[in-house]
């Protein structure tokens, strides 16, 4: 099996019934390519979330990450939020910091003025682990930041022990499929030339690149 993150082999296992490769590379576990949903079911899976503004829990787990990277933003920037969902969340709480932020979903805000720009930050708020191709899309949004840009992202680490793994409740969702060990974002700082200014357990990395 081919490892969509770097593109090397991948050593193949079962957990649960489903079958996943291991890169002996970059750590990036992904799920095998027959499991990978249609568009169509990934845009009945998401409707079925429910993150909202009105949430208290939901905004205080989405601070947690805004303040997190914001050390690492530049005031006043241009941000992407790259997968931003029905409610883009992220970017509302983002906005009222003062960033100008622009919300892209392939399903919810469509369009591609995003490609032809370029950004002082852009975030990948629980997608990371979505992308059929992780590393071609991670190398595209990369190519657009400034210089002293940051690529931040959020995506759950998975465990290391193979049956904590087959009870981890975070591969269970159909549309998740591929996960990033803090190995992944070492080989992917290195690979795309940036800075990995923070890769901190359980769920987010910030890659800078160089001013």
């Amino acid at each position: 099996m081919r490892c969509r993150l770097c593109g090397a082999e991948a050593a193949e296992f079962v957990s649960g019934g489903a079958g996943y490769g291991e890169c002996p590379v970059c750590g990036y576990i992904g799920v095998e390519p027959s499991r990978l949903p249609s568009p169509e079911a990934e845009e009945a899976r998401y409707r079925l979330h429910r993150n909202s503004r009105s949430d208290s829990r939901y905004v205080s787990w989405i601070l947690e990450f805004v303040e997190a990277v914001e050390p690492y933003l530049r005031p006043g920037g241009e941000l992407l939020d790259f997968g931003s969902g029905p409610e883009p969340v992220p970017a509302a709480l983002l906005r009222e910091r003062g960033y100008p932020v622009l919300a892209y979903d392939p399903f919810f805000a469509p369009g591609d003025d995003w490609r032809s720009r370029a950004w002082d930050a852009v975030l990948v708020h629980e997608v990371a682990e979505h992308l059929a191709e992780p590393g071609a899309a991670l190398a595209e949004l990369a190519a657009l930041l400034r210089p002293g840009g940051a690529l931040c992202v959020r995506t759950r680490f998975p465990p290391r022990d193979r049956e904590a793994f087959a009870r981890w409740r975070y591969r269970m969702d159909s549309t998740h499929v591929g996960f990033f060990r803090p190995e992944s974002f070492a080989w992917l700082s290195a690979r795309l030339g940036l800075r990995a200014a923070l890769v901190e357990p359980p769920d987010r990395a910030v890659l800078v690149r160089p001013a």
